[in-house]
């Protein structure tokens, strides 16, 4: 029987060393040992060592991969690849929503560089307005929901009077319990005045919803009378000096997305 040195292994399949001795503590393969203590292999033990290649990016564990090579019956296995394809549709259903998540991600972004503290008019996509933590705890979603806040700016002073979470329509789209969902109540305006802002809380201030009001009407446009707010998740930081020492303080910044909804004629004649 003809024997592989663990370089010639190596280079043969690709594999490190300290990959072959790590599959070895494990008992996956059993090399045998001269008397000079260097490993050699076996072509069965390289059969064995494709298959873990194989296996290993299929995503199966090393014990599933050792039943596999050694106490796995024909039902067994059927049942095993059963399991996997289950397991694997479930993890491409999450990476489907990491992508849309990143996305969205992306384009926030991109927005603020385009939008902070500027004005442009933009649609506020649909929105389904979660009624409960308890769905959202039951299904598991809580990290794919967004909090808004709604204000009515009908007064001078912009007054907060609620705030809900919300799944976006395109997730909702690639998510099993659509179907569940179609019923609760939707947002969604096809005109907004829109900007972003920055700020050192999760919420806008009232100056802000005030500037962005006043911005609409000097541009001709009739307003719903309500605001909604929504901030990028997670915080950037920026250098400002410590008004003691005078020092460089790192402090975070929040980018809140601003929306108000204009009426469907636009602009008042």
């Amino acid at each position: 029987m003809e024997y592989y040195s663990i370089g010639e292994v190596s280079d043969r399949l690709g594999i490190s060393r300290d990959a072959l001795r790590f599959y070895e503590r494990k008992g996956i393969i059993q090399p045998k040992k001269e008397k000079n203590g260097y490993r050699t292999y076996s072509y069965d033990d390289i059969h064995k060592l494709s298959t873990i290649i194989f296996y290993r990016r299929l995503n199966f564990s090393l014990e599933d991969i050792n039943r596999i090579l050694y106490h796995s019956s024909l039902p067994a296995y059927s049942t095993m690849i059963q399991e996997k394809i289950i397991q694997e549709k479930l993890e491409v259903e999450k990476h489907q929503q990491s992508l849309i998540h990143l996305t969205h991600l992306k384009q926030l972004s991109k927005n603020v560089e385009l939008c902070l503290n500027r004005y442009d008019i933009r649609p506020l996509r649909r929105h389904y307005k979660i009624p409960d933590h308890t769905f959202m705890n039951q299904k598991g979603i809580s990290d794919l929901c967004y909090l808004y806040e709604e204000y009515s700016i009908e007064r001078d002073e912009p007054l907060k009077i609620n705030e809900y979470f919300v799944l976006a329509g395109h997730t909702a789209a690639v998510t099993k319990f659509y179907e569940e969902i179609k019923n609760f109540p939707i947002f969604q305006y096809n005109q907004c005045v829109y900007t972003i802002i920055a700020s050192n809380q999760p919420s806008p201030d009232t100056q802000a919803i005030k500037n962005a009001a006043n911005w609409a009407k000097t541009q001709g446009y009739a307003l719903i009378g309500t605001a909604y707010s929504g901030y990028l998740p997670g915080y950037t930081f920026q250098k400002m000096a410590n008004g003691q020492t005078n020092e460089p303080i790192e402090v975070p910044v929040y980018y809140i997305e601003l929306f108000l909804p204009i009426h469907a004629a636009a602009r008042q004649i």
